[in-house]
């Protein structure tokens, strides 16, 4: 993901990957992985073995849930922390696209700037990563991709 500086993950706690719903005629959901650094961030991992209709949907609702779960009566909206989303899937989600890696934020669309900064959606599609070998690995991201898709072989 990129993250240096004061925005690098340290330290991490694991949450309950159940998120209740607030009111019983609601949908519960629960996601793979649900993780909290050491600033509050919380980080959901989703591995996804193979094309199911709505994943972009649920992906939206697991942040949303996430988001929302965090403030209490009283609370303050600015305290609220970034949702980051982690997608790893074994199929394509979005076939339009080339590379097998995709950041997704909430932008203007009028002038591609990004003014709301709580949402972070990275999708990681297997299928698509072109490295076939160890020795062409570059970066830790790529050796994490690797393995992923190369997980019954190593």
């Amino acid at each position: 993901m990129g993250f240096t500086g004061k925005d690098e993950i340290k330290q991490i706690e694991f949450l309950s990957t159940i998120q209740d719903a607030e009111i019983a005629s609601k949908k519960q959901s629960i996601v793979d992985a649900l993780c909290r650094d050491e600033n509050g961030v919380q980080v959901i991992v989703e591995m996804q073995v193979a094309k199911t209709k709505g994943f972009e949907k649920r992906a939206q609702y697991y942040a949303a849930k996430a988001y929302t779960r965090q403030a209490n009566k009283g609370d303050q909206y600015e305290d609220l922390k970034e949702i980051i989303f982690i997608a790893i899937a074994d199929c394509i989600l979005f076939p339009d696209k080339s590379e097998y890696k995709s950041k997704l934020t909430i932008r203007d669309e009028d002038k591609n700037e990004h003014d709301l900064k709580d949402f972070y959606f990275y999708f990681i599609e297997l299928p698509k990563f072109p490295k076939t070998k160890e020795d062409q690995l570059e970066n830790i991201v790529e050796k994490w991709v690797y393995f992923f898709k190369y997980a019954k072989e190593t």
